[in-house]
């Protein structure tokens, strides 16, 4: 997964663009409401967040595909993350 902090645009390690961040809320990982290991909720919009962390490229395109509005957990230091 590649990152650009600047542009908040993430794509796959392809080149395919996945997602822009762009949450005004700015909630802290641990104020979301637990679903499972990779999936939190927002109790302002009701989103479901992904840590990025612990999902591979595909499986995250998958998810964007199904659910577009699902927002995406990115620590800069994560071991699958390349900053662009």
């Amino acid at each position: 997964m590649k990152f650009d902090p600047i542009k908040k645009k993430v794509y796959s390690d392809n080149g395919v663009f996945m997602k822009q961040l762009n949450c005004p809320y700015k909630m802290n990982w641990d104020n979301l409401v637990a679903v499972n290991e990779k999936f939190r909720k927002c109790t302002l919009c009701d989103h479901l967040i992904i840590d990025t962390a612990h999902t591979t490229d595909d499986d995250l395109l998958i998810s964007l595909k199904e659910n577009p509005k699902t927002c995406l957990k990115i620590d800069l230091n994560q071991h699958n993350i390349t900053i662009i």
